[in-house]
């Protein structure tokens, strides 16, 4: 009787430690943090998410790693849609859903998430990993270097970072996801560029580092690249080239929008969303497919936003910018060309109107090196002449270095800022990013 008592205290004592061992051990996998913080070259320190709908849920540890990059004046909330505590979203959601949206709790309990191009990768398995460039984020998300910063700056030191991290992280190579600017940051560091040394400040494109990042075997490495409506010297965007326009953005400094977004972005979103579709409707019915010039103000179509997620996005997911991004950006727009920052270079130090883009003048073009990103790409362009063109979006899969599983898709009825987080991202765009990343080679 003795003996039974003692194996049975020693059984409860050792599943008692089991207990103590494993739960706590349980209880840490669900609590850790999905923050991650990504430091570049130069200093700065870039907040990065790992995407999960909450606390309790697991991470994809063991998906293809995917990297969701913003554009200009917007953050990683672009990608990552849903209700922030205490707000209440009155969201209509289509019906009938998509087979992969009828049954998901998340977003039975929030429907905001239905929207959430990072929640859709999650269900199928990805590893989604959502990013903020220097001066971008919103708390507890946002990244240092809120300064004079270029477009050069983002795809030099931003985007090797951000990729090195998450390699660290995983040990895959991820696929590049970026809507706008995210698209352009992709292009600057597929063609391996970076600064030159000693008295040339220039950007130069490095062989080597090109070779590494499109599809080597590097920590630099990218598997693919979903390439978002990005623009690489469009035709569309109207910039005043005048020289007190440029003055005005000549100054390197830092403009900011996110307090005062965040004070009235809630009661900004319906009327917007109003007008945008009232000018729609008047503009068709005089015979005109669009908003023309108002196309730039609205970057919309109406037909394919849910008018919570345009609140939704002016609240949360606009920020702030350099102005010599901007003007970078801006510069690209006026010659149809896109290079490095004008002001690169010591015999550039007094300009203010951009040059006239010309053979020989020192600066390096990004968008007439594409032929050194050889990675494949899916390219995907909206339907309306806004921020960027359908054409120019079609000469980048065209002028890039020829994958034999590069592919094109024009999405009708759509516009610059919903064609990732419009109706048709849920039903159409998404899925298809899903088949033909299923479709890649399997990595080396």
């Amino acid at each position: 009787m003795g003996k039974k008592i003692s194996v049975s205290i020693i059984f409860f004592t050792i599943i008692l430690l089991l207990f103590l061992t494993i739960v706590p051990a349980a209880a840490a996998a669900t609590t850790t943090s999905d923050k991650y913080v990504a430091t570049t070259a130069d200093g700065v320190e870039l907040a990065m998410k790992r995407y999960r709908p909450d606390q309790k849920a697991g991470f994809r540890k063991h998906g293809q790693p995917v990297i969701l990059m913003p554009g200009i004046m917007s953050n990683s909330n672009y990608f990552d849609i849903y209700t922030p505590a205490g707000k209440t979203y009155n969201v209509q959601l289509p019906s009938p859903l998509p087979t992969w949206a009828k049954h998901d709790r998340y977003i039975k309990k929030d429907p905001m998430r239905y929207f959430s191009m990072a929640h859709y990768l999650w269900t199928q398995g990805y590893d989604v990993w959502v990013a903020n460039y220097r001066g971008q984020g919103r708390d507890p998300y946002m990244s240092g270097g809120a300064t004079g910063y270029s477009l050069d700056d983002c795809g030099i030191y931003d985007v090797p970072a951000i990729v090195e991290k998450v390699y660290e992280v995983t040990k895959k190579h991820p696929i590049w996801m970026g809507h706008s600017m995210g698209s352009s940051m992709a292009n600057i560091y597929l063609q391996g560029a970076k600064y030159g040394e000693g008295e040339n400040p220039h950007v130069i494109s490095d062989p080597a580092l090109a070779a590494e990042r499109n599809g080597g075997n590097g920590k630099q490495s990218l598997k693919a690249l979903v390439y978002l409506d990005g623009p690489m010297g469009t035709a569309g965007g109207p910039a005043i080239d005048m020289p007190a326009y440029w003055e005005l953005l000549n100054c390197p400094w830092y403009v900011d929008f996110r307090f005062l977004l965040s004070l009235i972005g809630d009661s900004m979103g319906v009327p917007t969303y109003f007008l945008d579709q009232i000018s729609w409707f008047f503009f068709q019915m005089l015979g005109c497919p669009d908003l023309g010039i108002l196309n730039v103000i609205f970057l919309a179509n109406p037909n394919n936003f849910e008018p919570n997620v345009m609140t939704y996005m002016l609240t949360y997911g606009i920020d702030g910018t350099s102005t010599r991004s901007f003007a970078q950006l801006q510069e690209a727009h006026v010659h149809h060309k896109f290079r490095e920052d004008y002001l690169n270079g010591p015999e550039n130090a007094s300009v203010v109107v951009p040059p006239v883009p010309a053979a020989g003048d020192g600066y390096y073009y990004y968008s007439d090196n594409l032929s050194k990103i050889t990675l494949p790409a899916m390219v995907i362009a909206d339907d309306t002449c806004d921020l960027t063109m359908p054409e120019d979006i079609h000469n980048f899969y065209l002028w890039k270095g020829r994958n034999p599983v590069d592919v094109f898709m024009r999405v009708p009825d759509t516009a610059h800022a919903d064609i990732v987080c419009g109706l048709k991202g849920p039903s159409e765009i998404w899925p298809e990013i899903n088949k033909w990343v299923k479709k890649l080679p399997r990595q080396k």
